[in-house]
């Protein structure tokens, strides 16, 4: 008998989950020099490895934080675990309500919010990067930072679009937290896609390098 559950009684359940997960975790996390632990900024990163930022985060202690989360059956359960984080959530899509999302984005960034935002999601193609970062960042004044993680041991889901990948119980994660950018006019409209994609697989890089120093 298949039983359907609520999305929001599976995202509640998906945070304990997390949070236990989290606890076996062996983190390490560094930044560029020009990055400071407590200042607001606007990090962009890989939908498939967006678990532990979004866990890390409120580790790290980040009181403010709201977040982009799609429209759709999916981003109820994600919504509904990122509300126990604390997060303010703001739902859209990349085909609809992107627009009014992406102005409700700017304007948490305004009100002092850290924004998270996987730059390839929510629905790909993995690893292409979209303007949405940049666009949020231009129009807030936010310093962008990419925001690179690595795994040693994880699980893969290979059906999932992106094989979005989890931590494994006690395994050892690192982050790296690139240089921030102020994003103007010019800097946005000059393929942003490809610099965020550039500055993304550099910080992933480094981050991996954490892992094997």
């Amino acid at each position: 008998m298949k039983i359907n559950l609520p999305p929001t009684l599976i995202g509640k359940i998906a945070y304990y989950g997390a949070v236990l997960l989290r606890k076996t975790l062996r983190i390490r996390v560094d930044y560029h020099p020009n990055t400071s632990r407590k200042k607001q900024y606007i990090y962009c990163f890989w939908h498939d490895k967006q678990f532990t930022p979004v866990m890390l985060f409120q580790k790290l202690g980040i009181d403010k934080q709201a977040a982009f989360v799609s429209a759709s059956r999916d981003g109820d359960i994600l919504a509904a675990w990122l509300k126990k984080l604390d997060y303010d959530v703001v739902r859209g899509s990349s085909n609809r309500k992107a627009v009014s999302g992406m102005v409700h984005m700017i304007r948490k960034a305004k009100q002092g919010y850290t924004i998270g935002i996987a730059a390839d999601g929510p629905r790909g193609p993995a690893y292409e990067a979209k303007a949405g970062a940049a666009f949020v960042a231009q129009k807030s004044g936010v310093e962008l930072v990419p925001l690179g993680v690595a795994y040693d041991k994880k699980w893969i889901f290979e059906k999932a679009w992106d094989k979005y990948q989890l931590p494994k119980f006690f395994s050892r994660v690192a982050f790296y937290f690139g240089e921030p950018i102020q994003v103007d006019k010019a800097w946005a409209q000059n393929e942003p896609e490809k610099a965020i994609k550039a500055l993304i697989d550099a910080a992933d890089q480094r981050a991996l390098a954490l892992l094997h120093p």
